[in-house]
């Protein structure tokens, strides 16, 4: 049976002993049917993976001791990859899938044509949280709220590589231009596209260039997977 692995923001430490309560305790306790004795992992970026024990249970609480550590804690770069929303399923798809291929941050944008406006990110994180303890990550990507294209390029660092997957293009192929540009941040547009003026802005960028996916045009979902894809195939060693 496997062990299961949990995120936790508590610290980490050999000795501690650490109560979880809520969602957490009641995944472990009505989901997992953990019961005292139980055997788990814990992990979070900043103290590595740990062996634990779940040692009590209360009603609205378990209690766990920390014992030893199984890997320390280690950089896992990643690129940022900027998207505007879609629809709900194809979102959480997009999210669980995008942690499994090594995100490093996901950036919500506005666009134009942007048709869906979401919610919030809680579901989002909890998504992200559950793919990376089952992928085996040590870090959980960082998900930025959604806000206007204008505003995140006035807040962005001017000097960072922007690759911008642009349908019917013809810039050079994705793999190729992520073979020279490990720290790039990676750009998909709505359903549908951005507008030839934000097209025209993106470009403009001193540090902007436009990629091909291919031949055929791509759900928003599939061209974010590609790019991600392509970026762990460039750098496999991460």
């Amino acid at each position: 049976m496997t062990v299961p692995r949990l995120h936790v923001t508590e610290r980490l430490a050999a000795g501690h002993a650490i109560r979880l309560g809520g969602d957490r305790a009641h995944y472990l306790r009505n989901v997992l049917r953990l019961r005292e004795g139980a055997g788990l992992q814990l992990f979070n970026a900043e103290d590595g993976e740990w062996r634990a024990t779940l040692v009590g249970q209360a009603r609205h609480e378990v209690a766990i001791a920390v014992a030893e550590r199984i890997r320390p804690a280690v950089a896992e770069p990643g690129p940022t990859l900027v998207f505007a929303p879609i629809r709900r399923n194809r979102l959480e798809w997009l999210v669980e899938k995008a942690v499994e291929l090594g995100v490093a941050r996901l950036v919500p944008v506005l666009t134009q044509r942007t048709v869906v406006r979401p919610e919030g990110s809680g579901r989002l994180e909890a998504i992200a949280i559950e793919a990376a303890e089952q992928c085996e990550r040590l870090t959980v990507p960082v998900i930025d709220p959604p806000r206007p294209l204008q505003d995140w390029l006035a807040g962005r660092d001017a000097s960072a590589r922007l690759l911008l997957a642009h349908e019917r293009g013809d810039g050079p192929p994705v793999q190729r231009a992520l073979a020279a540009a490990r720290d790039a941040d990676l750009m998909i547009g709505p359903e549908g596209g951005f507008t030839p003026e934000e097209t025209a802005l993106l470009l403009a960028l001193p540090q902007a260039a436009a990629v091909s996916l291919g031949r055929r045009i791509l759900r928003a979902e599939t061209a974010a997977l590609v790019m991600l894809a392509a970026w762990q195939g460039a750098h496999a060693e991460t």
